[in-house]
């Protein structure tokens, strides 16, 4: 069944972590090895980035490199980098300026004590996107009935983002958690069966992927007894309609009266079978699920009802998950 329920329990694990590095340029201490990030945009201008020497350290003693790329030394650019410039602020501070922003000035520039090559600094410029979902759970899950069922996206963003968890085109009212990156649905239940979206947004846009879960139950058999009369003649025509609602569908389906079987449809045949000793008096047709209607339906009609058809009439059905019975007495 595809349609939103309530019946389905659901517990989110959160595992965001926030990236908010606009701030962290600096690096008092002296001692990070760790590439700090610093967001910025294509084309923006003038992007600084300092360096604080010690007390001890002249200007000659500092260096600035791009990746592998020996970019500086103290003040002085190397002719072929004109996307920057070095000067000395009031502070005392190396600062170089990358002129413009582009796909080419992106990466991680190092602060080197010219001295020792110690990295004094690393910072890394990263563009402001959108959120990536570079990894996730498979897009189509097909789950036992009564199991759990974990949906994830792991995200990439270097600003603030935030997950919410779609069921359908409706947004799941999620408790404490809804943030987070792992939905988790419990005791699944065949309603649960569903198109589930992961939606993640940050300030630059939004992306998303959708889980088909697939919940793997037994057969639901039932039985309909349909009598119609004829110009109100005597004649009557009955016939009994197995519905069966299964996932995966079924791959054999037998009626049966009393401890005799009458005929059978299986998924390799491809079409309902009535047996000998019952060809005169029974006829079985198959209808298959549509669009509108999931169930399939073996019908049993009696085409010449007698005192021979009063009975325990039994349908089965059979699918890889297990097999299930109904009956209805005609009298």
């Amino acid at each position: 069944m595809r349609g939103y329920t309530v019946f389905c329990k659901f517990m989110t694990i959160s595992a965001v972590v926030y990236l908010q590095g606009a701030e962290l340029i600096d690096d008092p201490k002296g001692a990070g090895q760790a590439a700090l990030p610093m967001l910025v945009n294509l084309f923006d201008t003038n992007v600084q980035i300092t360096c604080s020497r010690q007390k001890d350290q002249v200007d000659k003693d500092i260096a600035w490199y791009y990746g592998d790329s020996f970019i500086s030394v103290g003040t002085q650019v190397i002719s072929n980098h004109n996307d920057y410039s070095v000067r000395k602020n009031s502070y005392g501070e190396i600062v170089l300026t990358i002129t413009k922003i582009s796909t080419g000035t992106l990466g991680k520039y190092s602060c080197v004590d010219n001295k020792t090559q110690r990295k004094i600094k690393i910072v890394e410029l990263k563009i402001i996107e959108k959120p990536s979902i570079v990894n996730h759970s498979n897009i189509t899950l097909m789950i036992t009935e009564g199991s759990s069922a974990e949906l994830w996206c792991e995200v990439e963003s270097v600003i603030e983002y935030k997950i919410d968890w779609f069921l359908h085109d409706n947004r799941l009212d999620l408790p404490v958690g809804i943030n987070g990156s792992r939905l988790t649905i419990v005791n699944i239940t065949r309603q649960c069966s569903a198109i589930y979206r992961c939606f993640v947004t940050n300030a630059k846009g939004n992306n998303s992927v959708d889980f088909d879960v697939i919940v793997i139950h037994k057969p639901m058999v039932k039985i309909e007894v349909n009598t119609t009369t004829h110009d109100n003649v005597v004649t009557k025509k009955t016939t009994l309609e197995c519905i069966i609602n299964a996932e995966p569908r079924t791959n054999y389906i037998e009626w049966s009266v009393g401890e005799k079987r009458i005929g059978s449809w299986n998924k390799t045949l491809g079409f309902p079978e009535t047996y000998k000793p019952f060809e005169t008096r029974y006829m079985l047709t198959k209808d298959e699920p549509t669009i509108s209607s999931e169930h399939e339906v073996l019908k049993l009609q009696i085409l010449k009802p007698s005192k021979d058809d009063v009975g325990t009439f039994k349908c089965s059905a059979t699918n890889i998950v297990d097999s299930q019975t109904a009956e209805v007495e005609l009298v």
